[in-house]
């Protein structure tokens, strides 16, 4: 049983994710600070389980498994939380004066993995701002009537710059399966790198649509193996936990991928693997 289990999860376990989120950031900031914390970490969170590894958005991922936005938003301490067993951290939701304090960090504490930044509005500036600094972008935009007007902002901006980096769309919930499917049909013409999406049913609409031609993030609380297993069945290429680390404390991760190794394996004697 982990220090988290013991100090910090009988706290956080009924509290709103604000709130839980800002005690488990001064515990993993604590824990990153005591002498080899880090290597320790690493060493008992292994991200590099073999038969995990997957090429997505023409990026290598150890394991198909990342931490969502919302956790560390500002990049404090991304290279602590990828530490935990994370293929990749998202940091964020963040506008351009949080890709400034972003980029502070990460020029202080250079990431050891793949690093993503999800943006919530100012977009354009945002994306320019911090294009030389993560590995891919995530555009979470919360009126569908204005995501192809703000995308088409971004593409354009990418196409000046001399490296490719993946462009994702995420939707808000409350986008209708129509639009949905419009949406998704944008991304596949106008070279939009993949969806991160916030429930398993938008997972098997766009899955289904695209057939299976159009990457997707699953971000829909996950906090149980079974539940990443089902969004990876349902068309999902990765996974993101938040909600499953602040309740159950790192452990979590190495479960899901355990899990997720032993099905995989178990798939793969019969009719090949889904993840």
């Amino acid at each position: 049983m982990s220090l988290y289990n013991v100090i910090i999860r009988p706290f956080v376990k009924n509290m709103d994710r604000e709130r839980a989120s800002k005690i488990a950031l001064k515990y993993f900031a604590a824990i990153g600070k005591i002498p080899f914390g880090r290597a320790i970490n690493r060493w008992i969170h292994d991200n590099r389980a073999k038969g995990l590894q997957k090429e997505v958005f023409g990026l290598s991922f150890y394991n198909p498994i990342g931490l969502g936005a919302g956790l560390d938003r500002y990049g404090e301490l991304y290279n602590d939380l990828n530490n935990l067993g994370f293929s990749f951290v998202e940091v964020g939701p963040m506008d351009a004066h949080g890709i400034s304090r972003a980029i502070e960090n990460i020029q202080k504490d250079p990431q050891d993995d793949i690093l993503a930044v999800c943006i919530c509005k100012d977009y354009f500036n945002a994306f320019t701002l911090g294009y030389d600094f993560f590995d891919f972008f995530v555009l979470d935009i919360h009126d569908a009537q204005t995501c192809t007007d703000i995308l088409d902002s971004v593409l354009e901006a990418r196409i000046a710059e001399q490296t490719y980096k993946p462009i994702i769309l995420k939707v808000p919930d409350t986008v209708t399966c129509s639009e949905l499917e419009s949406l998704s049909d944008y991304c596949l013409i106008n070279n939009v790198d993949g969806m991160e999406l916030r429930s398993i049913e938008h997972i098997r609409i766009v899955s289904r649509h695209c057939k299976n031609k159009l990457p997707i993030i699953a971000n829909c609380h996950i906090d149980t193996p079974e539940k990443a297993r089902e969004a990876f069945i349902e068309g999902a290429d990765l996974v993101e936990i938040r909600t499953g680390l602040l309740r159950e404390g790192p452990g979590i991760v190495t479960q899901t991928l355990d899990y997720l190794l032993k099905t995989s394996r178990q798939q793969s004697t019969t009719n090949g693997s889904t993840i």
